[in-house]
């Protein structure tokens, strides 16, 4: 499962503790770097020469699945045959992408990596097209037919959910001739998303900055983070903001051209299908109501009182007039540490001693080395994920710089690693992958867990000023700023349904206008503020994916309350319920999941709860700053 913690990388509304950028190791290459510090790629495969020979065995068994095209109805024997390749297939499938994936994230200039991973886009694609008449055969069986096969043959049990799930969508299913011209488009349905990675990682010119102690930084995702989190000159954060959007502003026709593509070609598949919308088509196949996505957009926007307060109290609290958004990382305390990796990585196992000594032991198997890849060099993809292969154990990606942010985000991908581990243990391949919309979930808990861990053993009122701005930053960036990024997406999507121009002034003055909605007054207009979106990975490649960080945050924040308060007895039923939803895999509805584990998300007063969480804390960190003469 990929994943991507993106608000960290967007310097609005947060703060973290500092450190000395001397104590943390830097590298200039990978080859400086350590090895239990990097990737070990070849649990999944050895060499490319294995990854070839896994390329034609999947071939060879499409061929097999393809030859039983217009059998799959005759007898429950045939049909059991062909799920069984299909999950040797997936098994391969996704062995075959991650290992190409993750090498190309290492260094994406290396040009045997990016041929590999063109190469088996390219495979794939063909590969689909081959059994793209399997969806409407499989609904040419009755649906009681399938259902008295599945109770009969114990070799189908596993495959119950997704057997039967399909017919919610068969009315979108089209017929075998149709679905297989419109597998000839899914190849170039995706360049859009693909050009857009190549302009934003490989081809990118980042610009430099002289700062003002006389060192010129080029501004790398890294080195952008640090100066405006560290940087107490407030001159070198504005130079170093300017210079990190300045080629999104300079490309944005371009970038605006890429999202119109992606858009367009996202719009004209589901409106073969009939769907009314995209979002329609998102929600429908996991039975995520639109209510949910609609209500999150209007609860957060209607509710920002707590967040612009937050905003006046940072404001006052470093002595400006006005606020900026390269105001909303530095710290407004003197409270400064390094989180070393050795560091990060302890707190974080303690941290977790909630959910039992099983969860402590296979995190620990995580930082054993050679599944999470921890500093930036040359090349890296930026940003930070977790990947799962199914048969292996997931990765993780990061670009560890030491401060607590990252430290965070450190915990963030091992609740991923953790869901994805639990998941691939209890689940066969065709229901081990867990919806996006409970995929934060685990992220998200984890966080929590770090959060009230570090809070109970603080007793520097400093460093507890730190934690709350670490804790409402989560809000902000989780909750606040990605549903700000749903409505964004919402409103284009609608452009293009509606056939409205999609260009840079278009998108410019959506976000422009989403900024003031939040915002309000409370940080000074910006015109850099408004390009943002040609820097949110997700809206080229996510679709209708960032409201699962809002729903998600809320999700977790009421599961956190059942495990870590109550009673004895009910914080150990809760605990288990937890487990349990992490080992449900994508084996039913995320809503359901949700339900079973103690959430109702068709609730509004669970999104309603964040802002009032959000306006506790904020209320504690006034008192916390008064209390030293902050303000």
């Amino acid at each position: 499962m990929k994943t991507y913690r993106l608000f960290l990388m967007i310097p609005l509304l947060w703060s973290c503790i500092g450190f000395a950028q001397d104590d943390l190791p830097t590298f200039t290459s990978r080859e400086e770097i350590p090895e239990k510090y990097k990737w070990d790629l070849t649990p999944i495969y050895k060499d490319w020469k294995h990854w070839e020979q896994d390329v034609e065995n999947i071939k060879s068994i499409y061929t097999q699945m393809a030859s039983m095209e217009g059998t799959l109805g005759t007898n429950p024997q045939n049909l059991i045959d062909f799920v069984n390749l299909e999950e040797q297939a997936g098994k391969i499938g996704i062995k075959l992408f991650c290992y190409a994936y993750l090498f190309r994230s290492m260094d994406s200039r290396n040009p045997e990596a990016n041929n590999r991973y063109q190469e088996i886009n390219g495979v794939m694609s063909e590969l689909s097209t081959k059994v793209s008449w399997v969806s409407p055969e499989m609904l040419s069986i009755p649906e009681e037919q399938m259902l008295k096969w599945v109770d009969e043959n114990k070799e189908l049990e596993p495959f119950r959910f997704g057997l039967t799930r399909m017919y919610r969508t068969q009315k979108y299913v089209l017929d075998t001739d149709t679905e297989r011209i419109l597998s000839y488009f899914s190849l170039p349905l995706s360049t859009a998303g693909n050009i857009y990675t190549e302009l934003s990682t490989s081809d990118i010119k980042r610009q430099e900055v002289t700062l003002s102690d006389g060192r010129t930084l080029s501004m790398t995702p890294g080195n952008y983070s640090q100066v405006v989190t560290f940087s107490k000159n407030r001159e070198d954060r504005k130079a170093a903001y300017e210079a990190f959007f300045q080629p999104y502003m300079d490309y944005e026709n371009t970038y605006a051209a890429i999202l119109n593509a992606v858009y367009q070609g996202d719009w004209a598949s589901v409106k073969a299908r009939g769907y009314n919308s995209y979002l329609q088509a998102s929600l429908y196949y996991n039975d995520i109501p639109e209510e949910v996505y609609l209500n999150l957009i209007e609860t957060a926007k209607t509710n920002t009182q707590p967040l612009r307060r937050y905003i006046d109290i940072r404001r006052k609290a470093l002595g400006y007039d006005e606020y900026h958004p390269w105001d909303g990382s530095v710290s407004i305390t003197e409270f400064e540490k390094v989180y070393s990796w050795d560091e990060a990585s302890s707190l974080i196992i303690e941290a977790v001693e909630p959910l039992g000594k099983a969860y402590q032991d296979e995190l620990k198997k995580c930082f054993a080395g050679g599944r999470i890849d921890v500093y930036e060099t040359p090349g890296k993809e930026g940003g930070a994920y977790s990947m799962g292969v199914y048969g292996v154990h997931p990765y993780i990606l990061m670009n560890y710089n030491g401060t607590m942010n990252h430290m965070f985000t450190l915990a963030h991908e091992l609740g991923h690693n953790l869901h994805s581990i639990h998941s691939s243990q209890s689940q066969p391949h065709n229901s081990h992958r867990y919806s996006t919309f409970v995929a934060e979930v685990a992220s998200i808990f984890n966080e929590h867990l770090l959060l009230d861990y570090m809070l109970k053993q603080s007793k520097d009122p400093n460093e507890r000023i730190a934690l709350l701005n670490q804790a409402i930053g989560n809000i902000v960036g989780t909750f606040y700023r990605q549903s700000l990024f749903a409505d964004f997406e919402l409103q284009v999507r609608t452009r293009a349904e509606e056939g409205q121009p999609i260009n840079a002034p278009a998108l410019n003055g959506i976000m422009a206008e989403l900024n003031k909605t939040y915002n309000g007054d409370a940080v000074a207009h910006n015109e850099f503020a408004s390009r943002t979106w040609a820097y949110v990975m997700h809206f080229f490649q996510l679709k209708y994916y960032v409201y699962q960080y809002a729903t998600s945050y809320a999700a977790s924040a009421h599961l956190f309350d059942q495990i870590v308060h109550g009673s004895k007895r009910e914080r150990k039923a809760a605990t288990e319920k937890y487990i349990e939803l992490l080992r449900s895999g994508g084996s039913d509805f995320p809503i359901n999941q949700l339900k079973k584990a103690g959430v109702d998300m068709t609730n509004p007063e669970v999104i309603k709860s964040v802002s009032r969480r959000l306006d506790q804390l904020v209320e504690q960190l006034e008192k916390e700053l008064k209390a030293i003469n902050k303000l």
